[in-house]
């Protein structure tokens, strides 16, 4: 009895445990993964903002911020190597659109992308069956005119964003701290129950 109640609490702790999204501000809103981030499927004067998967494990992945605190305007490129949750910003707006806003993590920022080809690699690894625009030229954002934006530090994402034309996807994939499944932590703490009971019985 006394083990049930003890692996049903670490699922609880385990599934609460999990890297999400805590406060968006300015124009960015939060919401449940949609089923497509396509041009067109979520045009507004605001950037929408979604969980995708929790405990990914990325080995040697092409990242566009590697470092934290760091921006977009002096980035720090690299491969990443680890346990992540991954969650995106999408931004599909009015021609001549600029929008800012920020979104606040429940565990530190660990890498970005934002650059077409970094977003594409991952599309598949983080869909939690949203559509994604993959290959399609434009996807990421236009860092490299100065109009779009992004800073990170902590916790914390800013950013600014733009829409040239139409179609025109502004997004970015953020990838935080990494925490196990609820089935991967409670096998974890059933584990260390069952060695526990051994070493009482010695």
């Amino acid at each position: 009895m006394k083990l049930a109640s003890t692996l049903s609490l670490s699922l609880l702790l385990a599934a609460s445990a999990h890297g999400s999204i805590t406060s968006t501000s300015g124009l960015c809103t939060q919401i449940p993964a949609p089923g497509s981030a396509l041009p067109g499927a979520l045009t507004a004067l605001n950037a929408w903002a979604w969980n995708e998967q929790t405990g990914i494990t990325l080995a040697s992945m092409p990242v566009d911020l590697s470092t934290n605190p760091s921006n977009s305007f002096l980035p720090v490129p690299g491969l990443f190597t680890g346990l992540v949750d991954s969650h995106f910003i999408h931004f599909d707006g009015i021609p001549g659109t600029v929008i800012t806003g920020t979104v606040t993590f429940s565990s530190p920022i660990l890498a970005v992308q934002y650059s077409d080809t970094n977003l594409d690699l991952t599309d598949g690894l983080a869909t939690t069956g949203t559509v994604y625009p993959t290959t399609m030229p434009g996807r990421g954002f236009n860092n490299w005119t100065g109009a779009d934006f992004i800073d990170i530090n902590g916790n914390l994402l800013t950013f600014q964003l733009t829409c040239a034309g139409q179609p025109d996807v502004e997004q970015v994939r953020v990838y935080t701290r990494g925490t196990p499944t609820p089935g991967t932590a409670a096998l974890l703490g059933l584990g260390g129950l069952v060695a526990g009971r051994r070493r009482r019985r010695a």
